[in-house]
């Protein structure tokens, strides 16, 4: 099975080292604006594996003649958010699956564009929601339905960093979204697939730069907050969860996982696994065998979508509780 890249930065790399370890599977054109140097491509907020850029695979400036070429059967899109949906449609009109890093785009009407060009073509679509592939939340989904959903009375989602030094487009709202879509977007997608679609939100900023606190609220169950965004530039990635149900709780902080049971703690231990690799050879294996991607639907990555910028409505509206509409 032969591949594109599109983008070779933070992003472009870890998947390139994740698609470089997947059996059966040759990346084949690399595109990018400037030629990327042999093992260094742009860094990012972590420090991720990168596959260095192996003098077989061809460069090519050019995205549009990359996806144009016959042999290849997939496109792997690494690019700004404001890219999205004119290369995902070029992908498709040329007969290629399609899998592209979230978020999906940066309106609903361009979710519902991609969505139905990928439904026409007939070719596999997943939107790159890395989270579902990541150990501590899929522990997180099977506590949350060993304790039973309804038993939920606490949960808490947090994902921060510091002000984007890599990639100048994401500090561009008009082109990435800011840090509610293109950083948060991990945990409401998470809060969605955990809890489903809530029956209002509101948002307030917690401090400087492009931050939120958000409040879910559900008909039957709890409150899910999630909260962070991009703070000042030197301060560190981090990334956690906190959820509750009576006796129970289970922590997730950095590289710990936590669960407790009557005052009990115990340490999950957490493999050693690389998600952009599970979450690419999932991909794959999507491709190989014509079947939707049901851990990771585009119709749940535009869910959300839908719900950042609902939550940046109300953030801009000094807090103002917004109902979801179906």
């Amino acid at each position: 099975m032969k591949f594109a890249l599109l983008g070779y930065g933070f992003m472009g790399g870890a998947h390139l080292a994740a698609l470089q370890r997947i059996p059966g599977v040759e990346v084949k054109s690399v595109s990018t604006r400037t030629r990327p140097s042999a093992d260094a491509p742009a860094r990012g907020n972590m420090d991720l594996a990168s596959g260095p850029l192996p003098e077989t695979v061809v460069w090519n400036p050019d995205w549009r003649a990359v996806i144009a070429d016959p042999e290849i059967d997939a496109v792997d899109i690494c690019l700004p958010t404001d890219m999205h949906r004119e290369v995902v449609l070029a992908a498709f009109a040329a007969g290629k699956h399609v899998l592209c890093e979230k978020p999906l785009a940066r309106n609903v009407s361009e979710c519902d564009e991609l969505i139905a060009a990928a439904e026409k073509s007939g070719r596999i679509f997943m939107i790159g929601q890395v989270l579902r592939f990541m150990y501590p939340y899929r522990y997180a989904a099977q506590f949350i339905n060993e304790i039973g959903r309804d038993k939920v009375t606490h949960c808490v989602l947090r994902r921060s960093t510091g002000y984007p030094q890599w990639g100048g487009w994401l500090t561009q709202e008009e082109r990435s979204g800011g840090a509610i879509l293109d950083l948060l977007s991990h945990d409401l997608d998470q809060a969605l697939s955990l809890f489903g679609q809530p029956k209002s939100v509101s948002a307030a900023s917690i401090g400087p730069v492009d931050t939120m606190r958000a409040v879910l609220q559900y008909s039957s169950g709890p409150d899910v907050i999630v909260e962070g965004g991009w703070l000042d530039p030197e301060v560190a990635f981090s990334a956690g969860f906190e959820i509750e149900a009576g006796d129970a709780r289970l922590v997730h902080q950095d590289n710990l996982l936590i669960r407790s049971l009557r005052g009990v703690e115990t340490s999950v231990e957490i493999p050693v696994h690389d998600p952009y690799f599970d979450e690419i050879a999932y991909f794959v294996d999507c491709c190989r065998n014509r079947t939707p991607p049901a851990l990771c639907l585009p119709s749940e990555s535009a869910q959300a979508v839908k719900l950042s910028l609902l939550l940046k409505t109300s953030r801009e509206a000094d807090g103002q509780e917004l109902e979801w509409q179906q």
